[in-house]
């Protein structure tokens, strides 16, 4: 059963300063919710239960505006990143409270339709996969996890926030295939997380130890998304995202 999810929440938002000087990226408001109000109907459609938010230091406003998650419906718990040490070191942090397979979802994406959770873990189950990525496409590649697959799905590599040259042998005729900050993990995940070495910036990066798991479990696979997909990191896709949000009425 697939039924708690893990979001990282604890990024700085630096791009979208100084809005988010004020209030996090997971709060700022896309059509007439924060973003990871957006986030948390995502899962509770797909059948999430309880939701675990790993915060930074400094988004007390996340825990005061979700608080229990009982406004929503769905079991909202916290745990608090005290350094930004990376987004595999941020999941770590929820190993006791995972028990089967669960979702991870990144706090800042806006996802639509609601519903596409569902078909996401439904496809994980059918493929008996160790993980399924979600992915979309990208025209540039620098700012993403970016994966290969093949016409069945199965993944053959990644590899994280690369250089144009580094993403060259990943192209896919004029795009890429993005990470798109929504997957189903097997908790077989800590085990890699724990052999994961610091990356770019001395820290964990998520998509390094996923691709740790890939190449000893070689059962990993990739859900090509095909609905409307931003994550808020700049301007111009929480532009975007407000804009497909308001068209939506969300």
């Amino acid at each position: 059963m697939v039924d708690r999810a893990v979001i990282p929440a604890a990024g700085k938002g630096t791009r979208l300063k100084p809005i988010t000087d004020a209030i996090p990226k997971e709060m700022i408001r896309v059509g007439r919710k924060p973003t990871i109000e957006h986030v948390l109907t995502v899962l509770k459609k797909g059948g999430i239960k309880k939701v675990l938010i790993v915060v930074g230091r400094q988004k007390s406003a996340i825990i005061d505006y979700l608080g229990s998650g009982e406004r929503l419906g769905i079991d909202v718990y916290y745990r608090v990143q005290e350094k930004p040490k990376g987004t595999a070191h941020a999941i770590s942090l929820a190993k006791d409270f995972i028990q089967n397979d669960f979702v991870i979802m990144y706090g800042d994406n806006y996802i639509t339709p609601y519903n596409t959770m569902e078909d996401i873990i439904n496809y994980h189950k059918q493929k008996n996969s160790q993980g399924t990525l979600v992915l979309d496409k990208v025209e540039d590649p620098r700012r993403f996890g970016i994966v290969d697959i093949d016409q069945n799905g199965q993944v053959h590599g990644m590899i994280e926030k690369p250089t144009m040259k580094e993403a060259q042998p990943y192209k896919r005729n004029d795009h890429w295939l993005n990470i798109a900050g929504l997957m189903v993990m097997n908790p077989k995940i800590f085990e890699y997380i724990e052999q994961t070495t610091p990356g770019k910036q001395g820290e964990l990066w998520l998509t390094d130890a996923i691709e740790l798991m890939r190449k000893k479990e070689n059962n990993l696979h990739g859900y090509i998304f095909n609905g409307t997909r931003y994550d808020i990191g700049t301007f111009e896709s929480l532009k975007q995202a407000d804009i497909q949000a308001q068209k939506n009425k969300k």
